[in-house]
């Protein structure tokens, strides 16, 4: 399994396996010949006296092995070589304003003077590219600043212009494939029109633009930090102030609809992928006691106007410096001055701390969102998973040197300084845990070059996956566990239940095979504990489908405590529990092993039970009798057969009006308090609830409310162990 690379004998440690393709002719990158998990393209054939004195040839023929090129073709029409050579000019003169992914295959790059450059990749090989002149010498700057592509149309700004240009295309691409769509603009029919925008007259700055996912809205922003106007260009009015602009794009023109000043310096804005109506950012901000923080904050877009609709301050260690969100929206993350990563969770509103081995000045989120990836402008990578413990890397090679980040300076010279890390998929991909997308390249772009991919070797038994159960499954395999539990914890069982359920399973099963330590015995109480005592309220429906299969687990942890004479804390879980059979099996062992009190303790806890059981019955059973009319006809026909009000036996009864069982963990509320309180084993039989569920979960408990405080509306409650 190669999602994380080889075990061998020394090897105890989950780490990933890469390999690097740069798709470059440059001779001065200088990648040694022993590299092989690093690859470029040969310009020509290497002197014979030069594959004489070194690994070179070796190096090629592995290359040619695995059907990687080693010398690009020259033939027509496509010219793969020399067009290769124009796009690595280009990055060299001419600065790169936009670098995306149309879908996972197409790669393309805008520059400044809006050459437009499309990549087609198969794999992590460079199979065609096309550069597009058609929009050189027709706009009205050559100062592209930003732009949205789409099929339909193009929105460019600029950076010495308060004007946005838009490109309406007339005709539709001809290919129905998706990934072969790489016709010129040419051959689109554009219409070019303009449109005047706020802002500060005659001053050049960077203008950036975002699209939703219906394509109807645009949002332009740029710099908050100039408040105040210069002498040869005032602010005339606070209007003139806006820096976050909503414009409307439909009927084949672009208006603008409304605009806000943002309370802080905008650090990322873009809209929602779930709610195409929001505009979320991220701002910097300080505290009253000037510390810093940020700013996450979202706003509404609704007649024709943008309000703030929600703000939530974040605490840092130091200024941030970039920032990126996970496909579900919930995680953001954010790398700050310091080193640090920090990682909120908005729903939980729970907070993590990691410090990197770098400078995070670019980060991003595997699109499963179970891997993030941090960059450095001196060329370096570190991975994290979503709990941020960090996971190390290794391009591929003929030792094991699995290392805490990965350092091209190593492996290549490169003279220019990282500016992107992006994964190849197509925008908005969102996580879902039925989709079979494989998504193992990360484009890497310096700024003056050279471009290309790091592929992350996945394997065959994960499908190519890297989702969330596959890590999980990777840190067990390598025993892993805390690591494991702290994914865990970081997944929604209510939107990912199946997924959960997998890897608690996984979990468990692992640990109750081993021999019981204290360690391994806090490990289970966690692993159960994020569906018993969850940081995210659990919906009725996620407890309905779960609580018998976990509550197995459950009772085997409370077996596994027993045969290892862990009397104490398997009675406070059958207590949670509270079924008739584990109290007696804590009385049959303990009378084995000369536990006297603890066997007689047990016994009355077992026919405690059993008289509650039977107490319950009957109250539910004459409540049926008074309250069923049937029942009064038919004892009244039949006074002979039982007398009273007990001639009346329901055949089958429901769930709401069967009585409580041995093995059944339904019980009243206030009988589980009772019994909390009750003097046992050594004085004290408080409940496991009560207890440290887990030291990783600590801080991120939840009080059960009562039945009072839930106005006895009837939903669930999970009460560690059991369920009410």
């Amino acid at each position: 399994m190669n999602i994380f690379s080889v075990k061998a004998l020394y090897v105890t440690m989950s780490f990933c396996l890469t390999e690097m393709f740069l798709w470059s002719l440059k001779t001065n990158l200088h990648i040694r010949d022993e590299d092989i998990g690093i690859h470029q393209f040969c310009d020509k054939k290497e002197p014979a006296s030069q594959m004489k004195h070194s690994y070179l040839e070796e190096k090629q023929k592995l290359a040619e092995s695995r059907d990687y090129p080693w010398i690009l073709k020259t033939k027509r029409p496509d010219k793969l070589r020399d067009a290769l050579k124009e796009v690595e000019d280009l990055m060299q003169n001419s600065p790169c304003v936009l670098s995306k992914w149309k879908n996972k295959h197409t790669c393309q790059l805008l520059f400044h003077s809006g050459i437009l450059v499309s990549l087609s990749l198969s794999g992590p090989q460079l199979e065609k590219v096309v550069i597009d002149r058609t929009l050189v010498g027709k706009l009205i700057s050559d100062t592209i600043s930003d732009a949205v592509l789409t099929d339909n149309f193009i929105i460019l700004s600029f950076e010495d212009h308060n004007q946005l240009c838009f490109i309406q295309f007339t005709k539709t691409m001809d290919s129905a494939d998706v990934n072969k769509r790489l016709e010129k603009l040419s051959c689109l029919d554009s219409k070019i029109s303009y449109v005047d925008i706020l802002g500060p007259e005659g001053r050049r700055m960077k203008r950036h633009l975002a699209i939703n996912c219906m394509q109807d809205l645009v949002i332009c922003w740029w710099s908050a930090t100039s408040d105040g106007g210069w002498p040869w260009s005032p602010i005339s009015c606070q209007r003139d102030r806006a820096n976050l602009l909503l414009l409307g794009c439909a009927h084949g023109k672009l208006e603008v609809l409304g605009h806000v000043r943002t309370e802080w310096e905008p650090l990322d804005a873009r809209f929602s992928c779930l709610q195409p109506q929001q505009v979320l950012t991220v701002e910097h901000s300080v505290s009253a006691a000037k510390e810093p923080m940020a700013d996450s904050c979202v706003y509404r877009c609704g007649r024709s106007r943008l309000q703030c609709a929600a703000v939530t301050r974040i605490p840092l260690p130091a200024r941030a410096i970039s920032c990126c969100r996970d496909g579900t929206e919930d995680k953001l993350l954010l790398g700050c001055e310091d080193s640090s990563v920090v990682l909120y969770e908005a729903y939980s509103q729970v907070t993590l701390l990691a410090q990197a081995e770098l400078l995070p000045a670019v980060i991003t989120y595997h699109p499963s969102g179970a891997v993030l990836v941090v960059g450095s402008s001196q060329g370096e990578l570190q991975l994290f998973d979503t709990a941020l413990s960090p996971i190390k890397i290794q391009l591929l090679a003929q030792d094991y040197s699995p290392e805490a980040t990965l350092q091209f300076s190593k492996h290549c010279e490169v003279s220019t300084s990282l500016v992107q890390i992006q994964w190849a998929a197509s925008p908005g991909a969102s996580p879902t845990s039925d989709s079979m997308d494989v998504h193992d390249l990360l484009l890497v772009r310096f700024d003056k070059g050279p471009l290309g991919v790091l592929h992350f070797k996945l394997g065959v038994l994960t499908r190519g996956q890297l989702g969330l159960v596959e890590i999980i499954h990777q840190y067990i395999c390598y025993d892993e566990i805390q690591e494991a539990i702290n994914v865990l914890s970081t997944m929604n069982w209510n939107t990912m239940g199946q997924q959960c359920f997998i890897c608690l399973s996984a979990i468990c099963n692992h640990l109750l095979k081993q021999k019981l330590t204290p360690a391994r015995e806090a490990q289970l109480e966690a692993s159960l504990g994020t569906f018993y005592a969850p940081t995210r309220p659990l919906l009725d429906r996620t407890v309905l489908e779960y609580r018998d299969p976990i509550s197995r687990y459950a009772r085997r942890f409370f077996h596994h405590l027993l045969r290892y004479q862990r009397f104490e804390k398997a009675f406070l879980l059958a207590v949670d529990i509270g079924a008739r059979d584990l109290f007696m099996d804590i009385h049959y062992l303990a009378l084995d092993k000369g536990e006297l009190a603890l066997a007689e303790v047990a016994k009355r806890r077992a026919n405690d039970i059993d008289a509650e059981s039977i107490t319950t019955g009957i109250e539910l059973l004459g409540k049926s009798d008074e309250e069923d009319p049937s029942c009064e006809a038919f004892t009244d026909q039949s006074p002979e057969q039982g007398g009273g009000g007990g001639g009346c036996n329901p055949t089958a009864p429901g769930p709401a009006d069967r009585p409580a069982v041995q093995n059944c963990s339904h019980r009243p509320t206030s009988q589980r308090q009772a019994e909390d309180t009750e003097p046992g084993v050594d004085g004290c039989t408080t409940s496991l609830i009560k207890k440290t569920f887990s030291s990783s979960q600590e801080g991120n408990t939840r009080a059960i409310p009562s039945e009072q405080e839930t106005g006895n509306s009837g939903s669930l409650q999970i009460v560690h162990f059991g369920l009410v």
